[in-house]
């Protein structure tokens, strides 16, 4: 069975957690200029020229190494889900775990709302994974960059 991958606009790598082990031959991969994204806070157009423009260019790219890419301009992001899952049967989505807290409140509503499994994967771009950060910090009073 098929795959549905969301790839979001700060998730732009080749080496995403959500597109481990994925088959670039039978998966989908799901990108979107989403105008609730784009909205839901004030930022400067130009910030979001450069932010479409990279996601249009990886998209691109990942097309160019065989992958499916289906990229949509659209209201919002469980529209853009939906209307894939509508088109398509996928057995579930995939995604890496967004850095918004809002967002992935929204992406944790979708199986009940979508009637499909998420599979929200770590994102390990980062040096520490969230519980390995939270062992660390546990019992600190303050957690600071610098002193």
């Amino acid at each position: 069975m098929a795959n549905l991958i969301l790839v979001l606009g700060d998730q732009l790598s080749p080496e995403l957690s959500a597109l481990e082990h994925a088959d670039k031959t039978r998966d989908r991969i799901v990108m979107a200029e989403v105008a609730e994204e784009a909205s839901y806070t004030n930022h400067h157009k130009k910030k979001l020229v450069l932010l479409f423009s990279a996601m249009r260019h990886f998209a691109d790219q990942l097309r160019d190494h065989g992958w499916q890419v289906h990229y949509q301009h659209h209201q919002s992001l469980e529209a853009v889900i939906a209307g894939q899952l509508d088109a398509c049967h996928f057995e579930r989505v995939i995604t890496t775990e967004c850095g918004e807290w809002r967002l992935h409140e929204q992406i944790q509503q979708w199986p009940k709302r979508l009637d499909v499994p998420v599979e929200i994967r770590p994102d390990t771009r980062f040096i520490a994974g969230k519980g390995e950060f939270a062992s660390w910090a546990k019992g600190r009073k303050q957690l600071r960059m610098e002193f």
